[in-house]
């Protein structure tokens, strides 16, 4: 009877695993389409209202959910206290501070980082083209995600209900 309920609770955990691990792809799928959108904003801002970037980031984060709220928020807080600590250092702080909890990949948040080389120093049609191109990027890896979402996510749900099977068979 105990060897009956702990295998049924490792097959349990297992598949809880697969189930998580299929959530998180589409918790990143949702976030790097909000990230579209906060740069679309952040766009706007520079382009059609000629805001200051600190002022830019200000609007941005009134408009944002959380955790996107602070990251902007503290990020025109930093550009407004005039420090000596360069833009992209801001940026790579706040990234790695307030967006360490949402489901991005590492190659999302280095991608996300270079934004932040090119914001703060150049012209203001600099910024806006590195805006677009890292829009366009965001398009594209939205696109190649969505095509293979479903697939993944199935994968997951299956290795995690045979891992606890095959974990299962193992113990027994």
């Amino acid at each position: 009877m105990i060897k009956l309920a702990g295998s049924a609770l490792i097959i349990f955990a297992t598949t809880g695993i697969g189930f998580t691990a299929g959530r998180d792809l589409k918790i990143r799928l949702d976030n790097l389409r909000y990230i579209k959108k906060l740069m679309l904003m952040l766009r706007g801002e520079i382009q059609y209202l000629k805001a200051p970037l600190g002022e830019a980031f200000f609007n941005v984060g009134k408009r944002a959910r959380a955790p996107f709220d602070l990251f902007f928020d503290r990020i025109a807080q930093e550009i407004e206290s005039l420090e000596c600590e360069s833009f992209y250092a801001i940026w790579c702080k706040h990234i790695d501070e307030e967006l360490s909890q949402i489901k991005l990949t590492k190659p999302d948040c280095q991608t996300l980082k270079r934004v932040g080389e090119h914001l703060g120093y150049m012209d203001k049609e600099m910024q806006l083209g590195m805006i677009d191109l890292y829009v366009e990027q965001l398009e594209e890896e939205i696109k190649l995600s969505k095509e293979n979402i479903d697939e993944k996510i199935r994968v997951y749900h299956c290795l995690g209900v045979a891992a606890g099977i095959f974990a299962v068979l193992i113990i027994l």
